[in-house]
């Protein structure tokens, strides 16, 4: 049986290079299911995209982390700084009412999996499978999933080519401009028609014209919901 379980990066990363061989948890009814054999996919918090198998190869049952630390460590300090860590994620309340237990795991090697979600490339699934140690699982989108996809590729290509200001990512983001027209049926030459009529009505960007604000005389309810869109909205860093 495979049980599912997210792990914040620290201990997944430590699980991971095998400094980390026991995962503590409170004995409550999802942990109660697992046994010796079993597996165990931790997956990487906060975006749950990487994950690791490993195997339960013992299992510690007490009815605290104190006591669960003593049968298996020795230093006293190492014990009390153990199970005042675990209160920062468990009350002691929780660890009364259910008890605690260790889980013995080992790594499953050559069992990382990246989660992706995303739209790629037409050869890129063939290219993952050809290198020795690798195979992907992808599925064929319907239209309207598609053209979803497409308007987040918009977005992801935009800020790969505002950080990287490079012209191979610029190629990216009109490859995805393109697949946007061809799905909705627009030719280049319609594309370009339109831009030429609203170059006609308010101009291009050719004069490099930043405006900075605009005193009205009225409150201008239009214009609010144009500045209050979260894409018109500048990141402050702190």
């Amino acid at each position: 049986m495979i049980h599912k379980m997210k792990l914040n990066e620290s201990p997944f990363e430590r699980i991971k290079n095998g400094t980390k061989t026991i995962e503590f948890r409170l004995y409550d009814e999802k942990r109660r299911k697992i046994k010796i054999g079993d597996k165990i996919e931790f997956s990487k918090l906060p975006d749950l995209q990487e994950v690791i198998l490993v195997d339960v190869i013992d299992l510690y049952r007490e009815e605290s982390f104190e006591k669960l630390f003593k049968k298996l460590y020795t230093d006293e300090e190492e014990i009390k700084s153990k199970t005042k860590s675990m209160y920062n994620f468990y009350s002691p309340e929780k660890e009364k009412e259910y008890g605690v237990l260790g889980i013995k795991i080992s790594l499953l090697k050559n069992n990382f999996r990246y989660t992706y979600n995303k739209l790629v490339r037409d050869k890129i699934p063939e290219e993952i499978d050809r290198e020795s140690g690798r195979k992907c699982k992808y599925r064929f989108l319907d239209d309207e999933e598609y053209l979803k996809e497409l308007n987040k590729k918009v977005l992801e290509e935009a800020n790969e080519f505002i950080e990287k200001d490079s012209i191979e990512e610029l190629g990216d983001l009109m490859e995805v401009l393109n697949a946007i027209m061809k799905q909705k049926g627009y030719s280049i030459e319609e594309v370009k028609k339109i831009m030429k009529v609203k170059e006609q009505k308010k101009g291009a960007f050719n004069n490099k014209i930043f405006l900075e604000y605009v005193d009205e005389e009225k409150r201008n309810v239009e214009e609010e919901k144009e500045l209050s869109k979260d894409f018109r909205k500048e990141k402050v860093e702190k």
